[in-house]
């Protein structure tokens, strides 16, 4: 993995492996119910492995430990699968789309040097308590959109999980949230995790720096292609750089027309991939 990407860590498996010639994975499940203050981004039960192949043909190596993998589970219909790959470790990757699996999400990262920060593009402001509401409305807004593509399901306490969410992050004191205004009115909104909030994703980053996390980057449709999300996220890279953090990483949808084209403008590229299937219904 390091060898096809130096920017990926390699992080210890654990002890509850599934172990086989030229392949070896740790299998682990989760559940996300309305007790959780966090929007679930995929399968409110998912089955993860996270696997490490060698081998002359990686691709069969993975396959066959994909297949002991499916094979022991009692997965009930409406769960997922997904297990995560460099994704510039292609070699691989085959055995998951022949046994059904999809590219879901992208873990994307930028690294730049640090420098000096900037004041606000004009229509940018930091956010406040008060805007609670609007934020909410955006982030529902940008739920919903990513829902289209299959992954992100909408069970009905997602408006109470995203309005804790994004009232945990404007109660932090490091105000790294920002609005777009156009004539008087949001038009888009930015929430980035601080490297203080972020240490449940860096680890997934073999970097030499604090590492921030863009957490949700949303505009209006009608103010698409005018340059919102480069304002808002020029601006946060602005502020990561005057508090030395030249790490910034970010997941978008797989699948996303407008995600993908945008993010590698902003000079981010794919880390990790996340593939994924659903079980289906009998």
């Amino acid at each position: 993995m390091r060898a096809a990407d130096p920017l990926v860590a390699i992080t210890d498996l654990g002890e509850d492996l599934i172990e086989m010639p030229d392949a070896v994975g740790a299998p682990s499940v989760s559940t996300a119910g309305p007790d959780v203050r966090s929007v679930p981004w995929g399968p409110l039960t998912t089955h993860t492995l996270r696997a490490r192949v060698a081998g002359d043909d990686p691709a069969d190596s993975l396959g066959r430990l994909l297949d002991r993998w499916i094979s022991s589970l009692d997965a009930e219909p409406g769960s997922g699968l997904q297990v995560s790959w460099p994704s510039r470790d292609t070699a691989p990757v085959a055995a998951l789309v022949r046994r059904g699996f999809a590219p879901r999400s992208v873990l994307a990262v930028r690294v730049s040097p640090t420098s000096a920060g900037a004041r606000p593009p004009t229509g940018v402001r930091r956010a406040v308590a008060d805007d609670l509401d609007v934020m909410c409305r955006l982030y529902l807004e940008l739920i919903a959109y990513e829902a289209q593509f299959g992954w992100v399901p909408v069970p009905s306490w997602t408006p109470d999980a995203a309005r804790a969410e994004i009232e945990e992050k404007l109660a932090r004191d490091d105000g790294w949230c920002w609005l777009a205004e156009r004539d008087g009115e949001v038009v888009g909104m930015l929430a980035v995790h601080h490297p203080d909030h972020s240490g449940w994703i860096a680890p997934a980053v073999h970097a030499s720096s604090p590492v921030a996390y863009v957490g949700s980057l949303y505009a209006r449709p009608d103010g698409r292609g005018r340059g919102i999300g480069a304002a808002l996220i020029g601006h946060a890279h602005a502020e990561a750089a005057a508090a030395g953090v030249e790490t910034v990483l970010v997941h978008y949808a797989a699948l996303n027309p407008l995600s993908v084209p945008f993010w590698s403008r902003q000079g981010y590229r794919p880390l990790v991939t996340t593939w994924g299937r659903w079980v289906r219904q009998p």
